[in-house]
């Protein structure tokens, strides 16, 4: 790629473009609404990836070839080589992040939004919010964080999931975290020092390369190879972001006319819908007479079973054979525990277990433990002095954020969350892969 600068504001034009031309028409009744989203799922929903693929491979793949050759350039040195990679721009999950900060740098900054936030309990804070009820200034710093992100949430590529501007109670749990982390650790000055983190990876790199035969030459290479993977690399969240900015559009219009439906009496609540399939939504829409209120019960009860679940399978087969073994199951000790190493760093704290974001908040520096992770976690890393997972691998979501923001990381830890316990003093080495309980 010769232009590498030019591709990435290329890529976000075109995804802006084709968010801008959605439009949901409108109808004269409900079923004419519903037939209207269906119709847009269909079309746009399932086209997500048919579109961004094409535009998405040829920005990423160059960046992923020339970290590869940094890699050769340093011998395997793969640490090293990840270095790079850290506080890279233009990174959604990031920039989602550092947003957040910002939100909760203008509430600490109002005597009266920061009195509510640390006095009342996230559920109240969620609730005031959802009612315009909050101190003005933390409502509109909030409102605007909302306007740009509210449609992420815990589980965000299940189309069922509530999304934050619906149960924004996660959001609050880690802005009033984020009040408890002082400024030497606030987000910004971590991402600063993972840029100058990663300027020095980078000049150890071309020293490298410099001293191998043909080195002016090999130098020049490792840095435009550096050069392309902070340019290009930070696009690995942007497809999942575009998805979920689409699935928005359609879920916020399936809950409006699910609230007419309600109303009617033909389902029980405006959720409802998102527990039938395209075919019996477009049922529904043309008015064939079935028991809904049945049907979206006994998967709502399906539903809720599972969500009891506690550890997350591994491998999953098509017979129905579920896998849950992770590294190290049967050679880890009685204090010392193994997993693959994803992000470089030593770090000791306190163990936190936690399962859902939504209702967690984190101590600066205590170690998260949880089964996996996808963006809604990510606001827990910026108090986390570590993270351990049962499921993921070197370029699973929470490997990549972690790195970013230089937090030790080790995942596919076997049965981690009943292992390990909530306050266990642990050393975690993101480096070799190990987990030591101190106490």
């Amino acid at each position: 790629m010769l232009r590498p600068e030019k591709a990435r504001p290329s890529l976000d034009a075109a995804v802006d473009s084709y968010l801008a031309a959605m439009q949901i028409p409108a109808a004269s009744d409900r079923f004419g609404r519903l037939m209207n989203v269906v119709t847009f799922m269909r079309e746009r929903l399932s086209n997500v990836f048919q579109f961004l693929l094409p535009r998405f491979i040829p920005t990423f793949a160059p960046g992923i070839a020339s970290l590869n050759l940094l890699n050769d350039f340093t011998s395997g040195d793969r640490a090293l080589t990840l270095e790079v990679t850290r506080a890279l721009p233009q990174n959604v999950t990031t920039e989602m992040d550092l947003v957040l900060w910002k939100t909760a740098t203008e509430i600490r900054a109002d005597a009266q939004s920061t009195d509510v936030f640390r006095s009342t309990d996230a559920s109240t804070l969620a609730q005031r919010y959802l009612s315009g009820d909050l101190p003005p200034v933390a409502q509109t710093a909030i409102g605007r964080f909302m306007e740009k992100y509210g449609m992420r949430g815990t589980g965000e590529i299940d189309f069922g999931q509530p999304r934050w501007r619906e149960e924004p109670t996660a959001i609050m749990h880690t802005l009033q975290s984020y009040l408890n982390i002082d400024e030497a650790s606030s987000p910004d000055v971590l991402f600063r020092k993972g840029e100058q983190a990663s300027s020095k990876a980078i000049e150890k790199i071309a020293a490298l390369a410099r001293k191998e035969t043909g080195g002016w030459l090999k130098e020049k290479m490792a840095r435009g190879a550096a050069r392309r993977v902070r340019l290009l690399m930070g696009v690995r969240e942007s497809p999942k972001f575009f998805a979920i900015r689409t699935m928005g559009i359609g879920r916020k219009a399936l809950l409006e006319v699910g609230e007419e439906f309600a109303e009617a009496g033909a389902i029980e609540r405006a959720d409802d819908l998102v527990f039938l399939k395209i075919d019996e939504l477009e049922a529904l829409a043309k008015n064939e007479t079935r028991d809904w209120k049945a049907l979206i019960a006994e998967r709502r009860a399906t539903y809720e079973r599972e969500l009891r679940r506690r550890q997350v399978p591994r491998i999953l087969v098509s017979d129905g054979r579920a896998f849950y073994e992770g590294l190290g199951s049967e050679t880890d000790t009685a204090n010392i525990i193994t997993g693959s190493p994803v992000s470089p760093g030593v770090a000791e704290g306190n163990v936190h277990i936690i399962f859902d974001p939504s209702g967690a908040q984190l101590t600066p520096g205590e170690i998260l433990v949880c089964p996996g992770t996808d963006p809604a976690w990510t606001p827990l890393f910026m108090a986390a002095g570590g993270l351990i997972t049962e499921v993921g691998g070197m370029m699973t979501h929470g490997s990549v954020v972690a790195r970013e923001y230089g937090i030790p990381a080790v995942v596919g830890v076997h049965e981690a969350t009943t292992r390990l316990k909530t306050g266990q003093r642990i050393r975690i080495d993101g480096t070799a892969g190990k987990i030591v309980v101190l106490e």
